[in-house]
């Protein structure tokens, strides 16, 4: 659900990672300048690691500056940090403005966000916000949130092959790269998928809690991050020869009509398999298996372009 609010000048915390993309802060700097130029005053403070954005959004830097807004430079490893840092410190209410700078920005495009500057400020300054509902991993060490997607198998183990200097030097590519390594690499696990009390033996799985995956691709046109339901794909027989079929089915449109592919809708799906394997969430690796993926209590506010929103 969008709704309009008519907001005069605001205080902003902004999280910038400088790493993120290809480290090209001009976006970020275009954007406060002009939100300066409406009398907001912000706050920047940059990552320097992982898990920084997170310490930053649940720190007391809101009560030290006044910021009642959060800006968040970076890519989607980025933003799922700071929301996270907001979901541990119960600050959800806080409403979250994009600033797409990363490699990766499936959010932003939820959003309907591009890298222009005035469509950027506009969402911030006219007050289109949506709440989301936000997909909660919880693992026996932790709870993590995730914004957009999730993976087990194939997908988050090429994750993992990501470093940083692969993406420094590959930007999106990082990941077509890491993918390749783990075709040729990889091993081809079983996993237990249990959906609304029924049992699945699968050799991967996407979770699906907005409609963008890797980039621009739709293979679950029906999740919305606005709705409290995840779009589920259970790939049954994951191998070298059956995965690039998979892959051309994602990219092509057909992915529902191949066999041993099954695209269902849930709340939660409980995962198992060998233990300690990884969980990607949002394009970083975030837990390892066994974890439960459920649709987290409490909705997260973002703004969003006007006119990719039913606003009212």
């Amino acid at each position: 659900m969008s709704q309009v609010y008519k907001y005069g000048p605001k205080t902003a915390l902004v999280i910038f990672n400088p790493t993120a993309g290809r480290r090209d802060r001009s976006l970020l700097d275009s954007v406060l300048d002009q939100l300066k130029g409406q009398n907001w005053r912000v706050y920047v403070r940059e990552t320097n690691g992982i898990g920084d954005a997170e310490r930053i959004a649940s720190s007391g830097d809101f009560e030290q500056t006044g910021s009642d807004v959060l800006i968040v430079s970076g890519g989607d490893g980025t933003v799922n940090e700071a929301v996270t840092g907001l979901f541990r410190s119960e600050r959800l209410d806080i409403p979250v403005g994009l600033v797409p700078s990363g490699t990766v920005n499936l959010l932003a495009s939820e959003l309907g966000f591009t890298n222009s500057a005035k469509s950027i400020v506009d969402a911030m300054t006219k007050g289109t916000r949506r709440s989301l509902y936000l997909g909660q991993i919880t693992s026996e060490a932790e709870e993590r949130i995730f914004l957009v997607t999730a993976g087990v198998g194939f997908d988050a183990h090429a994750v993992s092959r990501v470093s940083k200097n692969l993406k420094r030097l590959h930007g999106k590519t990082a990941y077509v790269v890491a993918g390749l390594f783990e075709y040729v690499l990889g091993s081809f696990p079983t996993y237990s998928a249990t959906i609304v009390g029924q049992q699945h033996s699968v050799g991967s799985i996407l979770v699906a809690n907005g409609k963008y995956f890797s980039g621009r691709v739709v293979w679950a046109p029906k999740a919305d991050t606005g709705k409290p339901c995840f779009e589920i794909g259970l790939f049954t027989n994951v191998n070298r020869r059956s995965l690039p079929i998979y892959v051309l089915g994602m990219v092509s449109g057909f992915l529902p009509k191949l066999k041993g592919f099954n695209l269902l809708s849930s709340k939660e799906i409980i995962l198992k398999g060998p233990v300690g394997r990884p969980v990607q969430a949002d394009g970083d690796i975030v837990a390892k298996l066994p974890v439960c993926i459920s649709i987290a209590k409490k909705t997260a506010s973002f703004f969003a372009v006007a006119k990719h929103s039913n606003a009212f």
